[in-house]
């Protein structure tokens, strides 16, 4: 039972953290479950759609590539099908793939740690932390079996380094099937296997490496072509960084892309080039090699932030290893190692405070951001569900009302329509085009965010209500308008919003125009 204390330990916090999280969320939205994030009911209605229609979309037909998690989505499917389309099956998911996270911890300390019972258990807290675990728990996405499926990947791959002799490259095959299946920011991790691996002139296992991280992006990206999709998926198309164009010409530094993963990535680079310069080619240096390649591949050609999830799986692997290390040397060394090396300790705790601060600011922003998302996209699902149920809507949060309402959903924005992403992406995504895909679909509203558009979209439509928030933290503005495109249907709106209204959480401000 001893040996099993980190993971009953980081299991007991996270499940303690996140029941008392929810508990309180719902007790906000009135006994009604909900998510952080709009983009959870994007995988829920394509999901759906998949088990119900067999057709990847937002709609019940229309081929529509709108994650960049084939795996979550498929397997949220399967959830849909063999138990029930239930608002409950993501965050199910979510909370196996945190379980599989901390085995992969528990695995790691109990093979590769000499750390005592105690300083292990306040690694798993430390990294559950700096994660923000809870946080993604609740999140009901990809990102925890993403976290789970890297560790899982990159611990594989370390011990091929360490004894190439004991090759067991097919494990590491296999967790890397699963990691960019999972989340196509995962390939940086194939890129930093692949190098070290060659680096060592085990060229056989590079290769195998790569066409495994290769293969689950290449068969999706065909199935897309086959349907009329994009190879990549629109999310990455249309959300994709473009920091390289800065690097180019100089307008950014590596350490300014490097955001909320900088302080990991500088104390990283000095104990791997310290190990390198001392020829010490351990676990430790290989585990640290791969997290500073991907975390720079990462800063230069992927996102940060949105809600935490992002750059977690980076966040996990440094803080796991690096709390390792560091505890480690603690456990060796005690306070007067400590009080020998101040001002070295003094600058890795100022490079690494804003950690675990951001973790635990997420505990209250969950809150925050599942209020905001009941307060705002839920209830344009319900009225949607309730007046529009299976008709043409234009929108730009295409999620809950998506998976809510059943809705023909023309989004404007382009995550879950190809007509609009190819616009974005050939630059003719105009006033004109937008008005004449709305119409020419025979549209019947808009539900739309005013400030993400040009304020001479909406001209030829009427202008009939718009929901307001006390408080935005999360959503992408704080109040959401309601227009008819043509005057039959802006009657008729304003008459079923106003019999939507008392249903409205009472802090929901309602305007109407005319």
């Amino acid at each position: 039972m001893k040996k099993y204390f980190p993971l009953l330990s980081g299991l007991s916090f996270v499940a303690v953290i996140v029941a008392v999280l929810e508990y309180v969320a719902i007790k906000k939205t009135g006994g009604h479950f909900c998510y952080p994030l709009d983009d959870t009911f994007i995988h829920m209605a394509v999901a759906k759609n998949l088990a119900l229609h067999g057709n990847w979309g937002i709609t019940p037909s229309g081929f529509v590539s709108t994650s960049s998690s084939p795996l979550f989505t498929i397997v949220l499917s399967l959830f849909f099908k063999l138990f029930s389309i239930n608002i409950i099956m993501p965050f199910l998911i979510s909370c196996i793939g945190t379980l599989l996270m901390l085995l992969a911890i528990q695995r790691e300390l109990s093979r590769h740690s000499s750390l005592s019972a105690f300083n292990k258990v306040v690694c798993v807290i430390v990294t559950l932390i700096a994660g923000a675990i809870p946080a993604l728990t609740l999140l009901g996405m990809e990102h925890t079996l993403q976290i789970a499926f890297t560790l899982f990947f990159v611990h594989s791959i370390a011990a091929v380094l360490t004894d190439p002799g004991k090759n067991n490259i097919w494990q590491a095959a296999l967790w890397a099937v699963l990691m960019t299946a999972t989340r196509y920011e995962n390939a940086s991790f194939i890129m930093a296997a692949f190098a070290l691996l060659a680096w060592q002139k085990n060229f056989k296992s590079a290769l195998i490496i790569s066409f495994a991280g290769v293969l689950p992006l290449l068969l999706f990206g065909i199935y897309s072509k086959m349907h009329g999709g994009y190879f990549i998926p629109n999310s990455i198309l249309i959300k994709g960084n473009q920091n390289f164009k800065y690097f180019l010409n100089g307008g950014t530094t590596i350490l300014q892309a490097t955001g909320s993963i900088s302080g990991i990535i500088v104390v990283s680079m000095i104990i791997a080039l310290t190990k390198l310069q001392a020829k010490k080619y351990d676990r430790d240096f290989w585990i640290l090699s791969m997290l500073i390649i991907a975390g720079l591949m990462h800063s230069v050609f992927a996102s940060f932030g949105w809600f935490y999830r992002y750059e977690a799986y980076l966040i996990v692997l440094g803080s796991l290893q690096l709390a390792k290390i560091g505890l480690q040397w603690f456990q060796e060394n005690s306070w007067t190692g400590i009080k020998k090396q101040i001002i070295p300790v003094g600058m890795v705790v100022i490079m690494f405070y804003s950690l675990p601060v951001r973790g635990l600011n997420s505990f209250r922003n969950s809150i925050r951001a599942i209020y905001n998302i009941y307060e705002q996209q839920y209830q344009m699902g319900l009225f949607l569900k309730e007046h529009y149920k299976g008709q043409t809507v234009a929108a730009n949060d295409v999620g809950a009302i998506s998976y809510m309402a059943d809705l023909n959903t023309i989004d404007m924005w382009g995550l879950g329509n190809n007509e609009v992403a190819n616009a974005r992406k050939q630059g003719y995504w105009t006033n004109d085009f937008l008005r004449k895909l709305v119409t020419d679909n025979h549209t019947r509203i808009a539900v739309m965010y005013d400030s993400w558009f040009d304020k001479d979209l909406p001209n030829q439509w009427v202008k009939e209500a718009t929901w307001e928030m006390p408080y935005n933290y999360i959503c992408g503005d704080i109040k959401v308008t309601f227009y008819g495109i043509t005057e039959s249907e802006a009657g008729l709106l304003k008459t079923n919003l106003a019999a939507f209204a008392p249903q409205l959480p009472g802090d929901v401000k309602v305007e109407y125009f005319k």
